[in-house]
Protein backbone atom coordinates (compact mmCIF):
# COMPACT_ATOMS: atom_id res chain seq x y z
CA UNK A 1 0.00 0.00 0.00
CA UNK A 2 1.33 3.46 -0.92
CA UNK A 3 2.62 5.41 2.11
CA UNK A 4 0.59 8.48 1.24
CA UNK A 5 -2.62 6.43 1.26
CA UNK A 6 -1.67 4.83 4.59
CA UNK A 7 -0.94 8.26 6.08
CA UNK A 8 -4.31 9.59 4.90
CA UNK A 9 -6.09 6.51 6.26
CA UNK A 10 -4.42 6.89 9.66
CA UNK A 11 -5.35 10.58 9.73
CA UNK A 12 -8.98 9.81 8.92
CA UNK A 13 -9.16 7.11 11.63
CA UNK A 14 -7.77 9.62 14.13
CA UNK A 15 -10.35 12.29 13.30
CA UNK A 16 -8.93 14.38 10.45
CA UNK A 17 -11.25 17.38 10.16
CA UNK A 18 -13.68 17.52 7.23
CA UNK A 19 -12.25 20.77 5.85
CA UNK A 20 -8.72 19.40 5.68
CA UNK A 21 -10.01 16.12 4.24
CA UNK A 22 -11.63 18.15 1.45
CA UNK A 23 -8.40 20.02 0.72
CA UNK A 24 -6.49 16.72 0.62
CA UNK A 25 -9.06 15.21 -1.75
CA UNK A 26 -8.91 18.28 -4.02
CA UNK A 27 -5.11 18.02 -4.21
CA UNK A 28 -5.44 14.46 -5.52
CA UNK A 29 -2.08 13.14 -6.67
CA UNK A 30 -0.65 16.53 -7.74
CA UNK A 31 2.66 16.63 -5.84
CA UNK A 32 2.95 20.42 -5.81
CA UNK A 33 -0.58 20.77 -4.42
CA UNK A 34 0.14 18.11 -1.80
CA UNK A 35 3.36 19.90 -0.83
CA UNK A 36 1.50 23.22 -0.57
CA UNK A 37 -1.11 21.57 1.65
CA UNK A 38 1.54 19.92 3.85
CA UNK A 39 3.34 23.25 4.38
CA UNK A 40 0.30 25.12 5.62
CA UNK A 41 0.89 26.04 9.25
CA UNK A 42 -2.12 24.06 10.45
CA UNK A 43 -0.81 20.93 8.69
CA UNK A 44 2.86 21.02 9.72
CA UNK A 45 2.37 19.86 13.35
CA UNK A 46 0.23 16.99 12.05
CA UNK A 47 2.78 16.00 9.40
CA UNK A 48 5.72 16.10 11.81
CA UNK A 49 3.94 14.24 14.61
CA UNK A 50 2.57 11.49 12.37
CA UNK A 51 5.93 11.02 10.63
CA UNK A 52 7.65 10.80 14.02
CA UNK A 53 5.22 8.30 15.53
CA UNK A 54 5.26 5.99 12.49
CA UNK A 55 1.80 6.73 11.10
CA UNK A 56 2.98 9.29 8.55
CA UNK A 57 5.42 9.33 5.67
CA UNK A 58 8.95 8.00 6.03
CA UNK A 59 12.02 10.05 5.35
CA UNK A 60 12.83 7.80 2.37
CA UNK A 61 9.37 8.23 0.87
CA UNK A 62 9.59 12.03 1.03
CA UNK A 63 13.12 12.06 -0.39
CA UNK A 64 12.17 9.66 -3.22
CA UNK A 65 8.85 11.26 -4.17
CA UNK A 66 9.11 14.96 -3.35
CA UNK A 67 12.81 15.73 -3.89
CA UNK A 68 12.09 18.45 -6.45
CA UNK A 69 10.17 20.45 -3.82
CA UNK A 70 12.42 20.12 -0.75
CA UNK A 71 15.89 21.10 0.51
CA UNK A 72 15.98 24.45 -1.27
CA UNK A 73 15.01 23.04 -4.67
CA UNK A 74 11.72 24.94 -4.80
CA UNK A 75 9.73 27.64 -3.02
CA UNK A 76 6.05 27.20 -2.24
CA UNK A 77 3.92 30.36 -2.13
CA UNK A 78 0.84 31.21 -0.06
CA UNK A 79 0.34 27.75 1.49
CA UNK A 80 -1.91 29.32 4.14
CA UNK A 81 -4.07 31.06 1.55
CA UNK A 82 -2.84 34.51 2.56
CA UNK A 83 -2.05 36.42 -0.59
CA UNK A 84 1.04 38.56 -0.59
CA UNK A 85 3.95 36.35 -1.46
CA UNK A 86 4.51 34.39 1.78
CA UNK A 87 7.14 31.75 1.06
CA UNK A 88 7.46 28.23 2.46
CA UNK A 89 10.25 25.64 2.36
CA UNK A 90 10.71 22.12 3.70
CA UNK A 91 14.09 20.55 4.51
CA UNK A 92 14.30 16.78 4.99
CA UNK A 93 17.51 14.93 5.95
CA UNK A 94 19.44 18.09 5.06
CA UNK A 95 22.89 18.55 6.58
CA UNK A 96 24.06 22.11 6.12
CA UNK A 97 26.72 22.37 8.80
CA UNK A 98 29.20 23.66 6.20
CA UNK A 99 26.58 25.27 3.96
CA UNK A 100 24.30 27.47 6.05
CA UNK A 101 20.83 28.40 4.86
CA UNK A 102 21.15 32.17 4.42
CA UNK A 103 17.94 32.98 2.57
CA UNK A 104 15.19 31.40 4.64
CA UNK A 105 11.56 31.44 3.60
CA UNK A 106 8.89 33.15 5.68
CA UNK A 107 7.88 29.68 6.97
CA UNK A 108 10.58 27.00 7.25
CA UNK A 109 10.14 23.36 8.25
CA UNK A 110 12.89 20.90 9.18
CA UNK A 111 12.53 17.12 9.54
CA UNK A 112 15.28 14.55 10.22
CA UNK A 113 17.98 17.21 9.77
CA UNK A 114 21.26 16.90 11.62
CA UNK A 115 23.06 20.12 12.62
CA UNK A 116 21.45 22.56 10.19
CA UNK A 117 22.56 26.19 10.40
CA UNK A 118 19.97 28.83 9.53
CA UNK A 119 21.17 32.43 9.32
CA UNK A 120 18.50 35.11 9.48
CA UNK A 121 19.27 38.17 7.34
CA UNK A 122 18.95 41.51 9.13
CA UNK A 123 15.42 42.71 9.84
CA UNK A 124 13.56 39.45 9.13
CA UNK A 125 10.69 37.87 10.97
CA UNK A 126 10.27 34.15 10.23
CA UNK A 127 8.44 31.08 11.46
CA UNK A 128 10.24 27.77 11.96
CA UNK A 129 8.92 24.24 12.56
CA UNK A 130 11.46 21.71 13.86
CA UNK A 131 10.64 18.00 14.12
CA UNK A 132 11.71 14.37 13.69
CA UNK A 133 14.86 14.59 15.81
CA UNK A 134 16.30 17.66 14.06
CA UNK A 135 19.03 19.87 15.52
CA UNK A 136 18.77 23.45 14.25
CA UNK A 137 21.44 26.09 14.92
CA UNK A 138 20.05 29.62 14.57
CA UNK A 139 22.13 32.72 13.82
CA UNK A 140 20.25 36.01 14.17
CA UNK A 141 22.03 38.91 12.49
CA UNK A 142 20.13 41.83 14.00
CA UNK A 143 16.58 43.17 14.31
CA UNK A 144 15.22 39.63 13.89
CA UNK A 145 12.18 37.96 15.30
CA UNK A 146 11.62 34.21 15.14
CA UNK A 147 8.64 32.09 16.13
CA UNK A 148 9.71 28.47 16.57
CA UNK A 149 7.59 25.34 17.03
CA UNK A 150 9.62 22.45 18.45
CA UNK A 151 8.46 18.80 18.44
CA UNK A 152 9.51 15.31 19.66
CA UNK A 153 13.25 15.07 20.51
CA UNK A 154 14.27 18.01 18.34
CA UNK A 155 16.52 20.83 19.46
CA UNK A 156 17.10 24.48 18.61
CA UNK A 157 20.34 26.22 19.57
CA UNK A 158 20.53 30.01 19.47
CA UNK A 159 24.15 30.32 18.36
CA UNK A 160 24.24 34.09 17.86
CA UNK A 161 21.74 36.86 18.55
CA UNK A 162 22.35 40.46 19.50
CA UNK A 163 20.17 42.52 21.85
CA UNK A 164 17.91 43.69 19.02
CA UNK A 165 16.71 40.12 18.35
CA UNK A 166 13.82 38.25 19.88
CA UNK A 167 12.32 34.77 19.62
CA UNK A 168 9.45 32.78 21.01
CA UNK A 169 9.84 29.00 21.21
CA UNK A 170 6.86 26.70 21.72
CA UNK A 171 7.97 23.27 22.96
CA UNK A 172 5.43 20.52 22.25
CA UNK A 173 7.33 17.70 23.96
CA UNK A 174 9.06 17.01 27.26
CA UNK A 175 12.05 15.76 25.27
CA UNK A 176 12.72 18.71 22.97
CA UNK A 177 15.48 21.15 23.93
CA UNK A 178 16.07 24.89 23.58
CA UNK A 179 19.61 26.15 24.21
CA UNK A 180 21.46 29.45 24.02
CA UNK A 181 25.20 29.74 23.43
CA UNK A 182 27.51 32.33 24.97
CA UNK A 183 27.16 34.40 21.78
CA UNK A 184 23.42 34.76 22.22
CA UNK A 185 23.20 38.21 23.80
CA UNK A 186 19.46 38.65 23.45
CA UNK A 187 17.42 38.75 26.62
CA UNK A 188 14.23 38.28 24.60
CA UNK A 189 14.31 34.51 24.00
CA UNK A 190 11.08 33.20 25.52
CA UNK A 191 10.29 29.47 25.84
CA UNK A 192 6.78 28.14 26.45
CA UNK A 193 5.72 24.53 27.00
CA UNK A 194 2.53 23.73 25.05
CA UNK A 195 0.26 20.74 24.79
CA UNK A 196 -0.03 19.28 21.31
CA UNK A 197 -3.60 19.02 20.06
CA UNK A 198 -4.11 17.50 16.64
Amino acid sequence: MDELFKYKKAALVNGLCGEYKGYWQAAGTDKRKLMTLALSQQALPHLMTYCWNGEGLTKKYILDNFKEYINGNDIIYDADGVKGGYTYQLYVDYNAINNAITEPADVNAFMWCNDVILEMPTSRCITIYVGCNTTLHLVMNGYNNARIYLFDTSEVVFEEADKTCSATVYEYSDQCVTQTSKYCLSEKIKVHRKQLRL
